[in-house]
């Protein structure tokens, strides 16, 4: 494994190159005392790891290694420290690891085990499926992906890249989004240090994903990563006619609809996309509801509009069209149901009554079902 160290301090470079040799077969490509010319460096030499010192004269270790990131995405670095709260700032920033100086042989063996654990990991050939409906979910051979986000701020702002997968997006747009309330110098930081941070837990986790840099914008490429939401809007855009023949279609995906877009993560920037999704999907739901009434598939209708109603419970439609449906299955304590449900719905939300058609249908049918 080719090796490259940089560290100011000359005795401590030393020191970690013995400890690598005594414990495995590594080929240092380059021990470092300064950081100069360190992104040249690196291209030359293509290190398979890379140990960064978490200060480097006056550099600042965490800044340079986002930096290293931002050209060198597939590298994994460790971190050198000599105090316990560097380490911690580091692992957050989600490093392969941090060892705090001095460097004890069991420690590096761990940090190499660490490393082959994510290459074994990288291996993995089997397509990875991401799930948007309700809440981000990477699914691999059926099972979940255990994706660790060191920071809440790097899993938003790769959902949002994600959202826009396979299109460019300028880093001042991602400011403006995430760090507009920052001074324009740590805002820029910042966006560096969480794309840092994407990047290596796209390496660690997800070798098929990746967010490339190029004139002033990232973008995430998918590769051939399935994403439900993108899968389910292509579908429901293209639906054939509602027939017999379709039917089957239609159901399925109104069964596949699993939640609203993100909506466990609530980020105000998905709204837009989560409202247009739930009014494809109800419209669709509409739809459906009235052929399988048309086709007297009323126990199939029944449970459609109980699912319309539990998850749109503001909107009346499901409760009139189950007072209708229960009527012709003669279910008369369920109309009476659906009615009180509508009266109290409409009462608490809106303030309003029944309209006058919806409570002129219910006086008649009790005058025909309920009478005394």
């Amino acid at each position: 494994m080719k090796v490259m160290l940089v560290d100011d301090e000359p005795l401590a470079l030393q020191f970690l190159e013995t400890q690598l040799h005594s414990i495995g077969d590594f080929k240092i490509v380059g021990a470092y005392q300064t950081s100069r010319g360190l992104m040249d460096r690196i291209k030359e030499k293509k290190p398979e790891l890379l140990f960064l010192d978490i200060k480097i004269g006056s550099v600042n270790g965490v800044e340079l290694a986002a930096a290293i990131q931002e050209e060198n995405p597939n590298v994994p670095i460790v971190f050198v420290t000599g105090f316990q709260e560097y380490a911690v700032q580091a692992f957050e920033l989600n490093a392969l690891d941090y060892i705090v100086k001095p460097i004890q042989k069991d420690r590096l063996r761990k940090t190499i085990q660490r490393l082959n654990t994510e290459v074994q990991k990288n291996d993995s050939n089997a397509p990875v499926r991401i799930n948007c409906m309700p809440t981000l979910q990477f699914l691999q051979n059926g099972e979940t992906l255990p994706v660790q986000w060191r920071t809440s701020k790097a899993k938003e702002v790769f959902c949002y890249l994600l959202h826009h997968a396979g299109k460019p997006i300028r880093k001042d747009v991602l400011i403006e989004e995430f760090w507009e309330d920052k001074e324009p110098e740590k805002a820029f930081t910042q966006l560096y240090s969480t794309i840092y941070v994407i990047r290596k837990t796209l390496a660690a986790s997800l070798p098929g994903l990746s967010l490339s840099s190029a004139n002033q914008c990232y973008q995430l490429h998918l590769g051939d990563t399935e994403v439900d939401i993108r899968e389910w809007r292509n579908e429901i855009t293209h639906l054939p006619v509602l027939n017999e023949d379709s039917l089957s279609a239609y159901q399925r995906l109104l069964r596949e609809y699993k939640g609203d877009y993100f909506s466990a993560e609530a980020y105000s920037w998905a709204e837009s996309e989560q409202r247009q999704l739930r009014e494809n999907w109800y419209k669709t739901a509409v739809q459906v509801g009235v052929f399988l009434e048309e086709q007297h598939k009323l126990e199939d209708a029944v449970s459609l509009y109980l699912r319309m109603q539990a998850d749109y419970p503001y909107i009346a439609h499901s409760y009139i069209r189950l007072m209708h449906v229960y009527d012709v299955l003669g279910e008369s304590g369920e109309v009476v149901n659906q009615y009180e449900g509508l009266k109290q719905m409409l009462e608490e939300e809106f303030a309003i009554a029944p309209e006058a058609e919806q409570m002129a249908w219910y006086t008649s049918w009790r005058e025909r079902h309920m009478q005394a």
